[in-house]
């Protein structure tokens, strides 16, 4: 059994909505793809606003005085989907497309993130991705996607054109370079091939002479929930691992080069997203400012994986790891599977270890009582110690008693 769920990558996330907002949605689609060159040409969209909760002018008066640049939903008046009196962002979006504006949904993050401003920001591809969830869904890996880090062809897709009635300019498609394609069962290969999992880690660290029983100690529920108030929502796997071998893992890793234990998790946090937004200023690789640094080497460089959205009826379970280069601001998926990347860290120090490093700055533990089998040699040798120091203070006092005779008789 795999530390991950085995699962199509076409997986989608689908939402009820009725004809008519179905008719909005693609009315919408329509308005931006049309009028692309003139939006992008004024100021282009807005995407660091994703949810609009505090964007004005509100819904009603937007049509006379539409700003500059706007979020993608903030063109629906412009379009012809009028606003009822009195209506905000959040009562319009609802009642003209029924997308409930939250933080993490995956609709609002699919047609709004402001990952989008710095991988595809066209008023285009805008609204090719509102016509791609009006039949498909959302993809399950819209954030991997929206980071430029995952494939996708909303953009250069025939069958979202001919919905919307209209013939696609080949010149100007794809919008971008996407990353390889990766069919689901070579994805579903990669994901069975990873057999770590909670319950096979802690025996797995011990058979190959990573650690003894009393090295691994993992932190508590309780432990892991006052984390998640500093990093967010983590994924299950994630969780899984922290049980386990959160606090210590014996030879796992040397703890000065790879900081990975709970203790350490505050710090590798602080300096990631600090470098973060240094890069973001710079035009290094995307990715969302809410990620969750797992570890790091030497400090830098860290691995991030992304928060879990299970408080949004959309749980991840597991994620991609990544690693964040911070001397040049690019990112680049390392593995799969949060386990997939714990099975990278046993396989080095498998190597370490068969190779006669010596090892450094581990994390051991003490044993607080010995096995039975110890335990009575340790006492017979206890028994042994005692019989000798015996038999030598007796053969002391025996020579001084003799001295003293043969003193006292010449």
């Amino acid at each position: 059994m795999s530390g991950g769920r085995v699962r199509d990558r076409y997986e989608h996330h689908f939402h009820e909505q009725t004809v008519e907002q179905y008719d909005n949605f693609l009315t919408l689609a329509r308005y931006l793809v049309v009028n692309a060159g003139k939006i992008d040409a004024a100021g282009g969209l807005l995407f660091d606003r994703a949810y609009m909760l505090d964007f004005e002018p509100m819904p009603e008066g937007i049509a006379a005085h539409p700003p500059a640049a706007m979020p993608p939903l903030a063109y629906g008046p412009l379009a012809g989907i009028v606003a009822l009196p009195g209506e905000d962002w959040q009562d319009y979006c609802q009642r003209a497309f029924g997308i409930e504006i939250r933080p993490y949904d995956p609709f609002c993050l699919w047609l709004q993130s402001p990952l989008w401003a710095r991988t595809e920001p066209s008023a285009l591809g805008a609204g090719l991705r509102i016509v791609y969830v009006l039949d498909l869904g959302v993809p399950h890996d819209h954030v991997e996607i929206s980071m430029g880090q995952a494939w996708t062809d909303y953009d250069d897709s025939g069958f979202l054109w001919d919905k919307l009635d209209m013939a696609p300019d080949a010149g100007t498609l794809p919008l971008r370079q996407w990353p390889e394609w990766i069919g689901a069962p070579t994805l579903n290969a990669r994901r069975a091939a990873i057999t770590l999992n909670a319950d096979n880690l802690r025996q797995t660290l011990i058979e190959h002479g990573i650690a003894r029983p009393e090295d691994i100690a993992g932190v508590s529920q309780e432990e892991i929930r006052q984390l998640e108030f500093t990093t967010g929502a983590l994924p299950r796997s994630y969780r899984q691992v922290l049980s386990v071998i959160g606090r210590r893992a014996g030879r796992l890793v040397d703890d000065r080069e790879l900081q990975i234990y709970v203790d350490q998790l505050l710090e590798v946090n602080r300096m990631g997203r600090e470098r973060r937004a240094e890069w973001e200023a710079e035009g290094g690789d995307p990715f969302p400012e809410d990620a969750i640094f797992i570890g790091a080497r030497y400090g830098m460089a860290p691995w991030f994986i992304l928060q879990d959205s299970r408080a949004h009826h959309h749980p991840r379970g597991d994620s991609p790891v990544f690693l964040f280069d911070t001397d040049t601001g690019k990112v680049g998926q390392v593995s799969i599977s949060v386990w997939g990347w714990v099975e990278g860290l046993v396989r080095d120090a498998e190597i370490f270890i068969a190779e006669g490093i010596p090892e450094k700055n581990a994390r051991r533990g003490h044993r607080t009582e010995l096995p039975p089998l110890a335990m009575k040699y340790k006492q017979q040798a206890q028994r042994d110690r005692n019989i000798t120091i015996a038999m030598m203070a007796g053969a002391v006092l025996l020579g001084v008693t003799l001295y003293l005779i043969y003193r006292l008789t010449t």
